[in-house]
C-alpha cells in the first residue's frame, strides 16, 4: 500500500465565483475553485515570491447557484466625443480607476465639445476638456502647416547632401565639409522636434489621459451559494507543508475578492492507497486519465459504468510569456458526483483520507 503525507483543508464560503475566463456577458463560474486559484491564494497566504510546486486535490458541494445583476464599465481606448460617459481621472499617474463624472451623451450625435444633446455633471472639468480640444486643434494646425514642412526640407536637404558624399573621396576635404552639414542638419532636425515637444507640452498642461470615456452595460455573474470546500495539498518539500499550515489563516478569499473563506479546519494527514472499493461523498475534479483507464467509475443498477460529468480545462500553474502575459498550464479534468474508486495503483493519483470516525475522503490529485 502507497501513503503520502498531505494536509487537509475543510473552507466554507457564503458565496462565491469562480470565474471562467472564456465567458464575459454572463461570467459563469466553475462549479469549484480552479487549482490556480488555490495556489494563488495559498501562495499569496505564504508571502511567496516564486513559484512552489505542489499537488491539489479539490472537491466539495454547493447549496445553491443563481445570477446576479452589475452595471459593467469599461474604459474605451480612445477619447470619443460623441458617445459614453466623460470621466476625468482623479489619479494623475492613471495607476488608479477612480474617476469623476463629467457629462454623458444623451443620443447619436452628442459632442461634449460642443455641448451638444449632452447631461452635465461637472461644468468646470467639461470646460477643461473644450478647452483641451480647441487646443488640441490649434496645435495640429501649427504642426501641419509649419512644423511638418519643416522637417521634410530639412530631411530632403539632407538626403541630397547624403547622396553627394557617397560619390565623394572620403580623404578629400569636400567630403568632411559635406558630412559636418549633414551633421549640422541632423542636430537642427532634433532641436526642432525638441522645441516642439516642448511648446506642446507647455500648451498641454492637463494632458489628455486625464480624462477618458467610459461605457457601461448590464451584465451578469453566476453566484455559487453556501459552498463546502475540502482540499488537499501536497508538496515534495516538506517545508512548504509547513509554510502552508503556519499560514493557512491567511487565506481569506478564493474567487473575488470579495468571497470571503472561513477555514473550519486545517490538519497533517496521512493519505492512504486503497484496496476496496469506496464511493465518494463530495464531487470533485477528476483528472481525466483515470477515467479513462476507468479508475473512476459510477454505479448503475449494481453494474459499474464509466463515470460521467462535465469536461473542463482548469489553470494549474502558469509562467511569463514574452509579452508579459501569464501563460496557463491546463489540466484536463472531470467535475463528477457519485463515483467509486476500484483497481488504484500509485501513480494514479488517488488516494484515501480516513477519518477517525469512520469517514473518509477519496483524494484525486491532479
Amino acid at each position: 500500500m502507497h501513503y503520502k503525507e498531505a494536509i487537509r483543508l475543510v473552507l466554507c464560503q457564503s458565496s462565491a465565483n469562480y470565474r471562467r475566463p472564456e465567458t464575459f456577458e454572463n461570467k459563469m463560474t466553475y462549479p469549484l475553485p480552479p487549482f490556480s486559484t488555490v495556489i494563488g491564494a495559498i501562495h499569496k497566504a505564504c508571502g511567496y515570491t516564486e513559484t512552489h510546486e505542489m499537488d491539489v486535490s479539490i472537491q466539495g458541494r454547493y447549496g445553491s447557484m443563481n445570477r446576479r445583476v452589475y452595471r459593467d464599465y469599461n474604459f474605451l481606448n480612445s477619447t470619443f466625443d460623441d458617445r459614453g460617459i466623460l470621466v476625468k481621472m482623479t489619479n494623475e499617474s492613471m495607476l488608479s480607476t477612480a474617476f469623476v463624472k463629467v457629462a454623458e451623451a444623451k443620443k447619436q450625435g452628442s459632442s461634449f465639445e460642443k455641448n451638444a444633446d449632452i447631461k452635465v455633471y461637472d461644468q468646470e472639468f467639461l470646460a477643461e476638456y473644450q478647452d483641451l480640444k480647441r487646443k488640441g486643434r490649434e496645435v495640429q494646425i501649427l504642426k501641419n502647416e509649419k512644423l511638418k514642412p519643416e522637417l521634410e526640407r530639412l530631411k530632403e536637404e539632407k538626403k541630397k547632401l547624403s547622396a553627394q558624399r557617397k560619390q565623394m573621396n572620403k580623404l578629400s576635404p569636400e567630403f568632411e565639409s559635406v558630412k559636418r552639414q549633414e551633421e549640422d542638419i541632423r542636430d537642427k532636425i532634433a532641436e526642432t522636434e525638441k522645441q516642439f515637444s516642448e511648446y506642446e507640452k507647455n500648451v498641454f498642461s492637463i494632458p489628455y489621459s486625464h480624462f477618458r470615456v467610459l461605457t457601461t452595460s448590464i451584465k451578469q455573474y453566476e453566484i455559487l451559494s453556501d459552498v463546502e470546500l475540502i482540499i488537499h495539498i501536497a508538496a515534495d518539500d516538506r517545508k512548504t507543508l509547513e509554510d502552508i499550515y503556519e499560514n493557512v489563516y491567511n487565506i481569506t478569499s478564493l474567487g473575488r475578492s470579495e468571497d470571503f473563506v472561513e477555514v473550519k479546519e486545517a490538519a497533517w494527514v496521512t493519505l492512504r492507497g486503497c484496496e476496496e472499493e469506496l464511493e465518494t461523498a463530495y464531487p470533485a475534479y477528476l483528472a481525466i486519465e483515470n477515467v479513462r483507464k476507468q479508475k473512476v467509475l459510477t454505479k448503475d443498477k449494481g453494474m459499474s459504468r464509466q463515470v460521467i460529468g462535465t469536461k473542463y480545462a482548469i489553470p494549474k500553474l502558469y509562467t511569463i510569456g514574452e509579452n508579459g502575459q501569464r501563460i496557463f498550464e491546463k489540466k484536463k479534468v472531470l467535475y463528477a458526483s457519485g463515483y467509486v474508486i476500484s483497481d488504484i495503483e500509485e501513480g494514479d493519483g488517488i488516494y484515501v483520507d480516513r477519518l477517525e470516525d469512520g469517514k473518509y475522503y477519496i483524494v484525486n490529485f491532479v
